[in-house]
C-alpha cells in the first residue's frame, strides 16, 4: 500500500489558486474577496514561481463556497480547467512516464508539486489494483469541493495520453464514487469506464494489474530524467520550513545516517523533549514525520545520485535489516526500491 499525504503546511504551486480565482471572477466574485485573509497577494497570482500554503488554498476555497453557496459542482468546474501544462516540469515528467506504474511512483514522489489535496492510497494485488481517494483528513466543509476538483483534474490531465491504453481494459474498469450523476456529468465522457456506481460511501477505482505495466504512448526516458532532476530542486523549495521545524529538519539532514533521536535534539536545543514535541505539533508536524522525510529523501539521493546499492542505503540510513528498509520505502513511494525509477 502507498499513501500520499496532505498537510496544512504543505506548499503548493500558485496555479491552483489562480484557476480558482478565474472561476470565481467569471461568476461575479472578486479575486480580492477570494484571497482575503490568506497569505496570498494579488501579485502572487501572476508569479509563476510563487508557492502558497495548503492552508491558504483551503481558506480561498472556503471564501468561494461562501460567496456561491447555491452553485453545485464548483470543484468539477475548477478541476476541469487544469491541464498538465499548469503543472510545469512535474506535468512533463508525468507525460514522459513509460507505464502507469512509473506514473504512480513519480506522482507519489512529487506529491507536493501536484494538484492533489485529497489523499491517495494504492493497493496492489496479484490480479487487480485499487486506487482509493480519501478526504477524511480535510475539514468537512471543503471535502466535497476538493474531491470534485482533484478527480476532475486527474481525469482531464491524464485523459489525452491514458485513454487509448485504458480503453483496452474498459470492460474491467470499475469506479465507485461518492458523487451523484448530475455533478459528475461533465466527466462521464472522459474515462473509458464500463461501470460507474454513484452515491457510494467512498471513491475508488478498480483496474486489472496488467494495466499498470502497459506502455504509455508519450513515454520518453530522456525527458523524464531531465524533469525528475528539476522536480527535485522544486521539491526542496516547496519543503522549506520555518520556526522550530526548520531547526529540527536541518539537524536531521546533517548526515546521511545515524540520525539523532528526539532526546538528542532536545538536549542540543536546551529544551525538554515534551516542549519540543509540542512546538512541532503547533507547526503541524512531528519528529517522526520529519525523520521519515529525511530518510525518504536521502534514500532516493543515495540510490539515484550516489549509486549505492539497496543494502548499502539500508545500512547508511540506520536500518537493522534490508527488508525493514524496503518495507518503509514502499510505504513512502508506492514501489520497492528495486522498482523505483532511476536516471540513466
Amino acid at each position: 500500500m502507498a499513501v500520499t499525504t496532505w498537510s496544512p503546511g504543505l506548499r503548493r504551486p500558485i496555479y491552483l489558486t489562480r484557476v480558482l480565482c478565474e472561476v470565481a471572477k467569471e461568476r461575479g466574485v472578486a479575486t480580492s474577496d477570494v484571497i482575503a485573509g490568506t497569505g496570498i497577494a494579488l501579485a502572487d497570482l501572476d508569479d509563476r514561481q510563487a508557492m502558497v500554503a495548503a492552508s491558504d488554498e483551503l481558506l480561498a476555497v472556503r471564501r468561494l463556497l461562501a460567496a456561491l453557496p447555491d452553485v453545485a459542482g464548483l470543484g468539477v468546474e475548477v478541476g476541469s480547467r487544469l491541464r498538465l501544462t499548469h503543472l510545469g516540469l512535474f506535468g512533463f515528467a508525468v507525460m514522459s512516464c513509460a507505464t502507469l506504474r512509473e506514473l504512480c511512483a513519480i506522482s507519489m514522489r512529487y506529491f507536493s508539486l501536484s494538484m492533489m489535496a485529497i489523499n491517495v492510497k494504492l493497493f496492489e494485488g496479484a490480479e487487480s489494483c485499487l486506487l482509493e481517494f480519501a478526504v477524511d483528513h480535510l475539514p468537512v466543509d471543503v471535502r466535497g469541493f476538493f474531491l470534485e476538483r482533484d478527480i476532475a483534474a486527474t481525469f482531464v490531465t491524464t485523459g489525452d495520453f491514458m485513454s487509448s491504453v485504458a480503453a483496452r481494459y474498459a470492460d474491467q474498469l470499475v469506479i465507485e464514487t461518492t458523487l451523484d450523476r448530475e455533478t459528475a456529468a461533465p466527466l462521464l465522457e472522459v474515462p473509458p469506464v464500463a461501470t460507474i456506481e454513484f452515491g457510494c460511501a467512498h471513491h475508488r477505482m478498480h483496474f486489472p494489474r496488467a494495466l499498470f505495466d502497459e506502455p504509455l504512448p508519450q513515454a520518453d526516458s530522456h525527458t523524464l530524467k531531465m524533469c525528475v532532476a528539476q522536480c527535485d530542486v522544486l521539491m526542496q523549495r516547496s519543503q522549506r520550513r520555518c520556526g522550530i521545524t526548520a531547526v529540527v529538519r536541518s539537524k536531521l539532514f546533517r548526515k546521511s545516517g545515524g540520525f539523532p533521536t528526539l532526546l538528542d535534539v532536545a538536549v542540543e536545543l536546551n529544551t525538554h523533549p515534551r516542549t519540543l514535541r509540542r512546538q512541532l505539533a503547533e507547526e503541524s508536524t512531528s519528529f517522526r514525520a520529519l525523520l521519515n522525510e529525511a530518510r525518504s529523501t536521502l534514500a532516493v539521493d543515495l540510490m539515484c545520485n550516489v549509486g549505492l546499492t539497496i543494502d548499502e542505503v539500508s545500512k547508511r540510513l540506520g536500518y537493522t535489516d534490508t527488508s525493514t528498509f524496503c518495507h518503509a520505502f514502499k510505504r513512502w513511494y508506492g514501489v520497492p526500491p528495486s522498482a523505483y525509477p532511476r536516471a540513466g
